[in-house]
């Protein structure tokens, strides 16, 4: 049903290239609706409505607004908070001191559990409030949702970027390893897939936190495509595992939600590989710069989270809650999509991976059929064009005869 009185929205967890696209979405549809008085942004998602910090979205300025929706990282600020029974009792009150009808929270899984969890909590309270769950995160593993809002435009940073520095270790003939995001879903390595166009071109093996890799298979596919091609770029999960290993990826540390802070398998691997090899091998760890670096951008991908944005107040508005927006693919090529919904039950707690029919039979690189799903996501169409993940030429190189006998050097 349409209630009369106050929205509010927060952003959750870590933030994405699009993810104020999503924001702009909602502020625009709240607007043309009269029963929406005020529309509040909670400052650092749910820890700002824990202590009312939020700030009145309807005042600030529409030519304002409108560029925050192609501005990165989260324009309210972001938590990653998981809240307790106490916090959730706290947003109650919250909510009823500031007459909150509508409650939009843009995150993952942890924030659409949340999001019931509140549900579930307004109606014992007797609350007549409609709660909205909307779709982010880069690594793309929600599931009922064809594909994430934030997965397209960082998919298309991994794979440009995977490209940039494979000419560098061409250069050399060295090798490379290339830290991707990805705790438990591999998605975005699998992308970078997508900017491979030759033979030769990188990535020559890609391996995904869905499998568990044999070292010393791991070692002889190296050996094979460096031998093959005098370079190699490896792309990898920071959720890799080798079966029993001792290679360190995982801090002691934890995050606000008990998962081990990844990072470092990038810099292992490479050590073995220049072991093994004998060959230079550096790494790089793309970190942050996945979720903040605009000119990696996609159209796709920012039209699909201002509509899943768009579409939560109007479905709010309609008398939907208890509910997770969703992104469903009707077209590959023109891409086209659509906005439904899906029970935030369905949702929290679970993780998308990448389908095992989705690799390829080496393990090591995934098929034709991954990059047919992420390249549209990426670029937004299905065959891939220069401008759209880089590729570049290389010389024939037509080698004349030599002269003089072979040299060696003292």
């Amino acid at each position: 049903m349409s209630l009369q009185g106050n929205a509010m929205i927060g952003q959750s967890g870590g933030p994405s290239i699009v993810i104020n696209a999503s924001l702009v979405g909602a502020i625009e549809a709240a607007r043309d609706i009269e029963e929406i008085e005020t529309f509040y942004g909670a400052l650092h998602g749910m820890d700002g409505v824990l202590h009312e910090q939020f700030i009145d979205l309807f005042r600030e300025d529409h030519e304002l607004v409108e560029r925050i929706r192609y501005t990165p990282s989260s324009a309210l600020g972001t938590c990653r908070l998981k809240p307790t029974d106490a916090d959730l009792e706290r947003c109650m009150k919250v909510f009823k001191a500031h007459n909150i009808r509508y409650f939009f929270y843009i995150g993952g899984d942890d924030s659409q559990l949340a999001c019931h969890r509140l549900s579930e909590l307004a109606k014992a309270s007797e609350w007549d409030m409609n709660i909205v769950g909307i779709p982010k995160t880069i690594d793309n593993d929600l599931v009922i949702t064809d594909n994430c809002p934030g997965y397209g435009s960082a998919a298309r940073l991994a794979a440009s970027a995977v490209q940039f520095v494979a000419r560098d270790a061409e250069a050399f003939g060295n090798c490379e390893v290339i830290e991707i995001m990805g705790r438990n879903a591999g998605w975005l390595t699998g992308a970078t897939q997508v900017g491979r166009q030759e033979d030769r071109d990188a990535p020559h093996l890609v391996y995904l936190p869905e499998v568990t890799v044999d070292p010393d298979k791991f070692l002889s596919d190296c050996h094979e495509q460096f031998d093959e091609w005098g370079y190699l770029v490896i792309a990898v999960s920071e959720g890799f595992a080798f079966a029993e290993s001792e290679i360190p990826t995982t801090s002691a540390k934890v995050d606000e939600f008990g998962h081990a802070r990844l990072g470092g398998v990038a810099e292992a691997l490479a050590d073995m590989v220049e072991e093994e090899l004998g060959v230079r091998s550096r790494f790089d760890k793309l970190g942050n710069l996945q979720r903040c670096f605009a000119y990696a951008a996609s159209a796709v991908d920012l039209d699909e989270a201002y509509a899943v944005g768009e579409s939560a107040v109007q479905r709010a508005y309609g008398g939907e809650s208890d509910v997770m927006i969703t992104i469903q693919r009707k077209s590959s090529e023109p891409f086209v999509f659509e906005c439904e919904d899906t029970s935030l039950t369905s949702v929290a707690g679970e993780t998308k991976v990448v389908p095992p029919d989705w690799l390829n039979e080496e393990q090591n690189g995934v098929t034709a059929e991954f990059v047919q799903y992420a390249r549209p996501l990426m670029t937004g169409r299905s065959e891939p064009l220069p401008q759209d993940i880089p590729h570049y030429p290389r010389f024939q190189k037509h080698l004349i005869q030599p002269k003089l006998g072979e040299y060696e050097r003292d």
